[in-house]
């Protein structure tokens, strides 16, 4: 099998220390060229132009595979014991004429540990999270009217999580909550995701998120073209930002929709985006397109469902939803509100990446209880 590198998670609670990371990358990754001398593999070292030995991490490998149209080779070159068998293999690939003309047009990106971490074309615009971030925050107005909440890095791949200064949350009960509205950024300097940038809701006690994708809220730019990238941004967040109200009538929904014995089959009946729920998630979720061999597994199956569902606010969520979920006085009185909230809170306890998949996932579930509130309250 091949030897591949590592690759960790950075996350960050203030912007300076965000800052510094972001220019230590810019200063220190590379874009080289495939336009001259042949690729070969040695003990699982990529030979580039016959004196550079180079490592690549995960990204790194399947980019390349990607950019040579063997997308599935990856498994296949994990699973040889010896290390020669996959290196030899993958030499014989990188030698075949149209593969060496279609690595003509692309370029290695490498970091300061000489790992090969993605592979893209040479088209690809070069916008790094250092200027990335330098762009967002030299604007006067967006860097007045915004709190930095919190980001995460991975392999170049930056996501940040933006708190407003006037947008609050919403009133439950008379009381205005502890929820911020926001929005999420992101960027990546390997090719894996575009400049992006999506609504979002923080609760300040429990530092639960929630990021709202939907139509209406997300909006993405590619690493193509030079001209104009900061322009760009600054009209997306601009859009991003102005659609605020989207995410308070989204919480509202969820306030307003009681969360009842009922709940969890109607949820299930009609194909709601449960991959929250990490016990459904692992076990391909009870759904209406499923097939059964009888009518009995269905209902078995259905019944099981049900059960997780209905027990997974108090499994999975935290103190806060457990005191809210197990409380006599709760009885009757929860919402749609609490329920996500259980996986919001369960998002805190994860690494930064599952976090923020928790995260993205709550949003998905919210925004479809928005759009069915009607099936939830029959």
């Amino acid at each position: 099998m091949l030897d591949i590198q590592p690759t960790y998670s950075t996350k960050f609670d203030d912007l300076e220390s965000l800052r510094d990371y972001a220019q230590f990358e810019h200063d220190n990754i590379k874009y080289v060229p495939i336009d001259q001398g042949q690729l070969q593999m040695q003990d699982d070292r990529l030979i580039f132009n016959g004196h550079d030995f180079l490592r690549f991490n995960e990204h790194g490998i399947k980019s390349l595979f990607t950019a040579i149209g063997v997308n599935g080779l990856y498994p296949c070159m994990m699973a040889p014991k010896d290390p020669l068998v996959a290196s030899h293999f993958v030499t014989k690939l990188l030698l075949q004429d149209n593969v060496e003309r279609i690595l003509s047009n692309k370029q290695l990106i490498i970091d300061n540990n000489d790992t090969i971490i993605g592979v893209v074309s040479n088209q690809y615009n070069r916008y790094s999270n250092h200027r990335f971030l330098e762009d967002f925050v030299s604007k006067n107005d967006t860097a007045n009217t915004i709190d930095f909440e919190r980001g995460m890095v991975k392999n170049t791949k930056m996501s940040l999580n933006w708190l407003d200064k006037e947008y609050t949350g919403i009133e439950i009960d008379g009381k205005l909550d502890r929820s911020r509205i926001g929005f999420y950024s992101g960027n990546s300097m390997v090719g894996d995701a575009p400049i992006g940038s999506a609504l979002s809701v923080f609760d300040t006690l429990c530092t639960n998120g929630m990021k709202i994708k939907s139509n209406i809220s997300t909006m993405r730019i590619v690493h193509r073209g030079t001209m104009g990238m900061k322009w760009r941004m600054q009209k997306m967040l601009e859009e991003t930002r102005s659609q605020y109200k989207a995410v308070k009538d989204r919480l509202y929904t969820l306030l307003e929709l009681p969360y009842e014995d009922h709940t969890a089959e109607a949820l299930l009946s009609n194909n709601a985006p449960l991959s929250i729920i990490p016990e459904l998630k692992a076990n391909k979720l009870w759904n209406t397109k499923k097939k059964f061999k009888s009518q009995n597994e269905s209902e078995k199956d259905l019944k099981r469902s049900i059960e997780v569902i209905q027990h997974s606010p108090t499994k999975y969520g935290g103190i806060h939803t457990r005191n809210i979920w197990l409380s006599p006085h709760r009885q009757g009185k929860k919402s749609m509100y609490h329920f996500v909230g259980a996986f919001t809170e369960f998002a805190q306890t994860q690494t930064p990446e599952v976090q923020y998949q928790i995260e993205e996932e709550a949003g998905e579930l919210t925004s479809w209880i928005h759009k069915n509130k009607a099936v939830l309250l029959n």
